[in-house]
């Protein structure tokens, strides 16, 4: 019951004056800019939410963008790397979706800047959706109901640019702030328990240095780190994108917000646990020329270790986890 009264809550906090969509956001929580060219609205929001659990915007109507975006993993994907058209994979790991609108860079690259240009890789790349945008839009064109959700949102027949607006539209309402950390600093001081306090002291302490990287309360620095995951990459990381030496290995800081669930972690999903991950940390990561000066060897107790795991559990937000209105409407 719990669950869904805040279900009802957070669609009753999105507000449709003339259908435009206002968002819930805290007050301790900047802002992030909406284009002005795609202004949020309710209908583009419903219609984007039907395209991202579509799995005709494959080429073999086998997945769609849900199939690696799971709302119960923070719309991440607990396989290392995703399977798309005809169960091919690719070479990342699926980042989580939580609180997407707050990056000004996209993919685990940064190959894209705005929502609206991450739409279309995912769809066109042979090894993940494989589609053709001439077939995607005579699909569409020929579903009834889609030919009415694009004129409800649009109020013009189906075309590429309202197909990419309305996906980015859905997208950015995937926020995430009411976890047990958010009711601590919104005041409850009961909200987090004693470990997790402390873990919340040792994540914010010189000796770990998380929070230089991982900034509250987005838990992100919108920038890309080397962190020694491996003396010598298999892949470029940033480096695909440059082409430049000294970005080779870098990749996007992802947010810790729900970072529970959204394993198995890092860029090619070869850590399967919280565990494992400090101990990345802690051992001060592989030598390669272009890490991070910021990451330097620590030692923790093992206290310490199951204090850290519980603040870092305390970014869980299971009302987002299952709120319905980001669940398959179909």
């Amino acid at each position: 019951m719990r669950v869904l009264a805040l279900a009802i809550f957070f669609i009753g906090v999105i507000s449709c004056s003339n259908h435009k969509v206002e968002l819930n956001i805290p007050s301790y929580i900047n802002r992030f800019k909406v284009p002005e060219d795609n202004p949020l609205t309710a209908e583009k929001v419903a219609l984007g939410r039907m395209l991202f659990y579509e799995k005709a915007l494959s080429l073999d109507s086998s997945v769609s963008c849900a199939s690696c975006h799971i709302q119960a993993f923070a719309f991440a994907d607990t396989a290392r790397v995703s399977r798309g058209f005809q169960r091919d994979t690719g070479f990342r790991n699926s980042t989580s979706l939580t609180n997407v609108a707050f990056q000004n860079t996209f993919f685990r690259d940064g190959g894209v800047n705005t929502l609206e240009r991450a739409v279309h890789p995912p769809v066109l790349t042979e090894f993940e959706m494989n589609m053709n945008l001439d077939e995607l839009l005579s699909r569409l064109k020929n579903d009834p109901k889609y030919v009415q959700a694009f004129y409800a949102a649009f109020k013009r027949e189906v075309d590429h640019k309202a197909i990419v607006q309305a996906l980015a539209s859905f997208q950015r309402t995937l926020l995430s702030f009411d976890s047990p950390y958010d009711n601590f600093i919104a005041g409850k001081e009961d909200a987090l328990s004693e470990s997790a306090k402390r873990g919340l002291e040792l994540f914010r302490s010189d000796r770990l240095n998380c929070s230089a990287c991982h900034i509250e309360p987005l838990f992100i620095d919108n920038k890309m780190h080397n962190i020694g995951v491996y003396q010598h990459y298999k892949e470029w990381g940033r480096g695909r994108v440059t082409l430049d030496s000294a970005d080779f290995g870098k990749f996007r800081t992802p947010t810790l917000r729900n970072i529970e669930v959204t394993y198995p972690y890092l860029h090619d999903g070869s850590l399967n646990t919280l565990e494992e991950v400090i101990m990345l940390y802690e051992s001060g990561g592989a030598n390669h020329p272009n890490k991070s000066e910021q990451i330097k060897p620590f030692t923790l107790s093992e206290q310490e270790k199951q204090d850290l795991i519980s603040f870092l559990t305390a970014l869980t937000d299971s009302v987002f986890l299952n709120n319905p209105a980001f669940s398959n409407p179909n």
